[in-house]
């Protein structure tokens, strides 16, 4: 039996990144993957759907050439290859991470299904391995809506849409969070007929419900047909077309997408080793120790958050806590993300409404509308806008943006957030002209000037002089 310091089960971005921090420790490692090394995140999520949103992107543009002060004949563009592009962006990202270059760097590479024999020892197939620690990083995995028919289907995920040979002709996306967002806008920009179902109100609901509102009257008016307060009856499919019976009525397209969450892949026989989980998460502490405090659990499979950079986050934390002689805490207090719509959708801590809830009258929402920069003009990108919870002493509680670069820009009010630098200090750089960095500029600048305002002693001076 070959035996291990750490055995890390999950070969997705938290193990790959557990596995360099544990071998920098001098730890021997090995990895457990029973497909590919880069998980979801490079095979079937966010390398793939960034990319085809980057080739919809760039066919809805040459479509809409005139917006830009340019005509041409009419534009006959072949999307036939889209998605082989989208897969060899796929390979490419992947040559970087293969069992050969994680085995040049120290980590051991054990192709297969793990399960737990024990609380120190694993299968692998007719093999067996032990370990002192293990980390548990497998992920998730689409949770299937229970629709009379279902079983009869083929339908797609994120785990085979890109698998494609070609673009739909018409498409019915079930799910308004990221993933049903982000392929609703790719598909339907891609000339896709594209038809959204929302099971509740709206779309989007962990974000700001006014931007979210917006983003959806920017989805409708380029073309997607939205359905909300959605239930299901049956579906069905005959050799051309898939039939959802949903509100008394039909809706039929070519294929169907379920982006309706994701569910823990806890498939591992967890209680042989003492570790208590349910079908959406394993249980961790603050430390990211599960019940058995000899194995850790980071990423989709333990965090409520499931982003690529929260996994890699844990998995710093995991790995430090194993190879390190104090421990580290896991904080979720500054973590941000972004919806890669068009246009983008980024958010950092409490929405609006939550601000108001918890803090009443000691918060301030400054907001600045793209349509109010001159970059907004310049690059005819005026839908959007952005909003800072702002208490009254400066600290930034919440910031949500949405609007072109939505995702870069929310980087500077998340580094003041982290790092406790009071709003109106953002003012007080020298910008650079024309950017859209304007957009938190200006509201800072109106934080000051209501700061200095109401600053005691210059009301003071200010009663002396009347």
């Amino acid at each position: 039996m070959e035996k291990f310091d750490v055995i890390i089960i999950g070969g997705g971005p938290a193990g790959l990144v557990a596995s360099k921090v544990l071998v920098a420790f001098s730890k021997k490692t090995a990895i457990v993957e029973r497909a590919k090394l880069g998980g979801d995140c490079t095979h079937s999520g966010c390398i793939p759907s960034k990319t085809l949103l980057k080739s919809a992107s760039a066919h809805f543009n040459a479509k809409n050439l005139n917006k830009y002060g340019l005509s041409s004949n009419n534009i006959t563009i072949d999307t036939s290859k889209v998605l082989l592009h989208v897969r060899n962006i796929v390979a490419e990202i992947y040559s970087h991470e293969t069992p050969e270059d994680f085995e040049k760097a120290g980590v051991n590479i054990i192709e297969g299904s793990a399960k737990f024999v024990n609380k120190n020892e694993i299968a692998v197939g007719d093999k067996t391995y032990f370990a002192n620690k293990f980390i548990i990083a497998t992920g998730s995995a689409p949770s299937i809506p229970n629709i009379p028919g279902i079983k009869d289907i083929s339908y797609l995920t994120n785990e085979n849409i890109f698998l494609q040979d070609s673009i739909p002709s018409s498409l019915i996306v079930v799910g308004t969070g990221a993933i049903g967002i982000e392929m609703a806008t790719a598909f339907n920009r891609l000339g896709c007929k594209v038809t959204l179902i929302s099971r509740g109100k709206g779309i989007l609901k962990q974000n700001d419900e006014e931007l979210s509102e917006i983003l959806l009257g920017k989805l409708k008016k380029e073309g997607i047909e939205f359905i909300n307060n959605a239930s299901f009856e049956k579906i069905t499919q005959t050799d051309t077309q898939i039939s959802l019976h949903v509100n008394k009525q039909i809706l039929s397209a070519q294929k169907i997408l379920f982006a309706t969450g994701r569910l823990a892949n806890v498939n591992l026989n967890l209680e042989r080793a003492d570790v208590k989980y349910d079908k959406n998460s394993i249980k961790v502490n603050d430390y990211l120790q599960t019940s058995n405090p000899n194995i850790y659990a980071i990423g989709d499979v333990s965090s409520k958050y499931k982003f690529t950079h929260i996994a890699e986050q844990n998995a710093i934390i995991a790995a430090s806590n194993i190879g390190l002689p104090f421990k580290k805490k896991v904080s979720y207090e500054h973590i941000g993300w972004c919806i890669y719509s068009e246009p983008e959708f980024a958010h950092i801590g409490l929405t609006q409404t939550q601000a108001e809830k918890k803090y009443g009258e000691k918060v301030q929402i400054y907001k600045m509308e793209y349509k109010n920069t001159d970059r907004g003009y310049t690059d005819v990108e005026k839908v959007g806008i952005v909003k800072v919870s702002v208490l009254t002493n400066g600290t930034i509680v919440g910031a949500s943006i949405l609007g072109c670069r939505a995702g870069e820009l929310i980087h500077q009010l998340q580094l003041a957030k982290t790092f406790n630098i009071s709003f109106d200090k953002l003012s007080k750089m020298v910008y650079i002209y024309p950017t859209f960095v304007d957009l938190i500029k200006q509201p800072a600048k109106k934080f000051y000037i209501t700061k200095l305002m109401n600053n005691p002693f210059l009301k003071f001076i200010k009663k002396i002089l009347k």
